[in-house]
């Protein structure tokens, strides 16, 4: 009796600190979309900023990876002939 009682006390034990763990990081996950919903209307002139910043490195990775591309196709071209 001891043993069935000890091993529903310890399921009924997980059952709560899961459901708390899920809680905790669903909080979280909501907060830290707050946080970023927030920040752009708080400070509306640094989140341009970065994201301008981030925009022209994705721009000039593209345009890069392009270059390199069309370089490679140039090259395996004239290997051909």
């Amino acid at each position: 009796m001891n043993k069935i009682a000890s091993i529903l006390i310890a399921a009924l034990f997980a059952i709560v600190m899961l459901g708390g763990f899920i809680a905790l990081l669903g909080g979280s996950i909501l907060g830290g979309l707050m946080f970023l919903i927030g920040i752009p209307f708080a400070f509306p002139m640094s989140t341009s900023i970065v994201v301008l910043f981030f925009a022209v490195i994705i721009v000039r990775t593209v345009m890069e990876k392009r270059r390199q591309k069309r370089e490679m196709q140039k090259y395996l071209k004239s290997s051909d002939d």
